[in-house]
């Protein structure tokens, strides 16, 4: 089985770095230097992310630096002579770097492109040659990388002209003085990139930090949980980076535009459903239905593919029931919200081509489905998933009260309900994967977890048999349990503590667990203060999945639903839990 599985790439050194951006751009600056080492935009055309990376790609020159980030997502560098902001503004396809010194001196900004390069999973380096050149009609100075015609080009201008200027792959610019601001825009050519730059300029750096600043706030204010700035930046990583805005200009979902992260560029129904859109609904409703729209009519071709590209055919094929069971789980929960009978109108069609989808794996006799592939997107050992079949139900179920006949729906749900209990309770406790009526295994996935099926409404937090699988999960009999300075579960997929774990154990109502959960977020590094894939439960730094925007929804969702844990609530019979 191991040798059929693709594994997480494990971390000696993870990278440093500091995400930012905005719907239409990803940018990756260094954590305590002002430096800019790639951009990005996110482009249906190509299926992927076309990045533009840099030795750095800007850079502005000086020292005694540290870093910080205003409002949880724009990074500030300060030393004793300099103030510089990076800000991705708000609604714009470009960014703006602002320079305020503290002292009489000349400003400098050095940069080098290093190449264009096409991500999804992997990257592709491009065979692309570079062209610099002056524009007097907007008086910007453009950077296009082209093929046989451009894919990607750059504008550039300041509030002043530079005292000194090299402009080409490698430039410098120096000003005599401050403060100023450098704007850039970002196209798929030239004249694109010209015009945006002039458009930035004119709105300028004011007017695109407030509007910023306002829509940031909105994102997150209101919220009242534990760990109030990890709050912040779990939901803003990913509301930027576990969707965008393409260069053709339509909504694309993916698990993340981040380069460090090993599946980056490419789109999850389970990661944008599962984990990203509750947060996304929490934050921002109006989005969340347009990308609900995007996630049914682009991807539901193809429900519960492993991956699919950007525009929607499979990428990574091997159906999963946890992802075929995304689709009315996250239509449920919109309509939960409020009524929207257009939009189920408009859905019913592609609802239905999820329902086709998993009727096909349905067993010959019995109301369960197989999966082919378990929510760490390896080989199962048996085809029947507990999780997977309790999450199927708990859709139907929650889906039930907004289609036209409710009691079909309903009745699939309790019957599947009833088979678990009947084919996948063991000793008392329910297993990971099955075969009705014959073999099993313990067991249990981070990423789909057993943990979750109160907190789902599959069970009630009393239910003795889901708290004996609990005890289990936590206990040394799991054989991917860890318990050292930080605590968590992991996988075969990674052996170590899950960022997922944390998740579970904050949504499962124990209050314990949910404690060292936030503990663990609050005094681990982890991926600089984000939550990976998995991490060193002696270190707590990350060993597998560093930018991870998904998880970072799912992070996000965990401590604004999970925080009423730490109150006085339901706890496992056993003591000490």
């Amino acid at each position: 089985m191991a040798e059929l599985m693709t594994p997480a790439p494990v971390l000696e050194d993870p990278p440093a770095h500091r995400p930012t951006g905005n719907l239409e751009l990803h940018l990756e600056a260094h954590p305590d230097l002002p430096r800019l080492l790639r951009l990005g935009v996110a482009s249906l055309g190509l299926n992927g992310l076309l990045d533009l990376a840099g030795e750095p790609l800007l850079e502005v020159q000086g020292q005694g630096w540290e870093g910080r980030l205003l409002d949880d997502w724009i990074p500030v560098w300060e030393s004793p002579g300099c103030t510089v902001t990076l800000l991705a503004p708000w609604g714009e396809r470009g960014f703006a770097l602002r320079l305020e010194p503290k002292e009489p001196g000349p400003l400098r900004v050095l940069g080098r492109v290093a190449y264009l390069g096409l991500r999804r999973f992997r990257e592709e380096v491009l065979d692309a040659f570079f062209r610099a050149t002056h524009d007097p009609w907007t008086r910007s100075h453009v950077l296009e990388a082209r093929t046989e015609r451009t894919l990607l080009a750059l504008g550039l201008q300041a509030d002043r002209e530079p005292s000194q200027l090299e402009w080409g792959e490698q430039f410098a610019m120096e000003w005599s003085s401050g403060p100023l601001t450098l704007y850039v825009g970002v196209a798929p050519e030239a004249d694109g990139a010209r015009t945006t730059a002039l458009h930035l300029r004119r709105v300028g750096w004011e007017g695109l930090l407030e509007a910023t600043r306002r829509k940031l706030f909105a994102l997150t204010g209101g919220y009242s949980g534990p760990l109030e700035p990890s709050y912040r930046r779990h939901l803003l990583l990913a509301y930027f980076y576990a969707q965008a805005d393409s260069l053709e200009g339509e909504p694309v979902l993916l698990t993340s535009r981040s380069p460090h992260y090993y599946v980056s560029g490419a789109y999850w129904s389970r990661d944008a459903l599962l984990w990203f859109f509750p947060a996304l609904l929490q934050a921002d409703r109006p989005r969340a239905r347009q990308v609900l729209r995007t996630a049914f009519h682009r991807y539901a071709r193809w429900p519960g593919e492993h991956a699919q590209y950007l525009n929607g055919p499979p990428l990574y094929p091997g159906f999963e029931l946890d992802q075929a069971a995304a689709y009315p789980l996250a239509l449920a929960r919109y309509l939960e919200g409020g009524p929207d009978p257009e939009l189920l109108a408009e859905l019913r069609e592609p609802l239905g081509w999820v329902f086709e989808r998993v009727r096909r794996e349905r067993h010959p006799s019995l109301p369960l489905y197989r999966t082919f592939l378990s929510p760490a997107d390896d080989p199962v050992p048996h085809p029947y998933l507990t999780y997977d079949n309790a999450l199927w139900s708990v859709a139907l179920n929650r889906l039930a009260p907004f289609m036209p006949d409710p009691t079909a729906l309903r009745e699939e749900a309790r019957q599947i309900r009833e088979s678990l209990y009947r084919q996948a309770v063991q000793g008392g406790r329910f297993v990971f994967a099955f075969e009705p009526g014959g073999e099993f295994v313990w067991g249990d996935e981070p990423a789909g977890s057993l943990m979750l099926l109160p907190h789902l409404g599959f069970v009630s937090r009393e239910d003795l048999v889901w708290q004996a699988t609990a005890l289990w999960i936590m206990s040394e009999e799991n054989p991917h349990h860890y318990r050292a300075r930080f605590v968590g579960e992991g996988s075969p997929h990674f052996p170590f503590p899950s960022g997922f774990s944390l998740v579970n154990r904050m949504l499962s109502g124990l209050r314990r667990s949910a404690a060292e959960a936030v503990l663990a977020l609050e005094q681990a590094p982890l991926d600089h203060g984000y939550a990976c894939e998995s991490f060193d439960p002696q270190t707590g730094l990350a060993r597998t999945g560093v930018g991870f925007a998904t998880l970072a929804g799912f992070v996000a969702y965990g401590l604004a639903h999970g925080g009423a844990a730490l109150a006085p609530s339901t706890r496992l019979t056993q003591p000490g839990l």
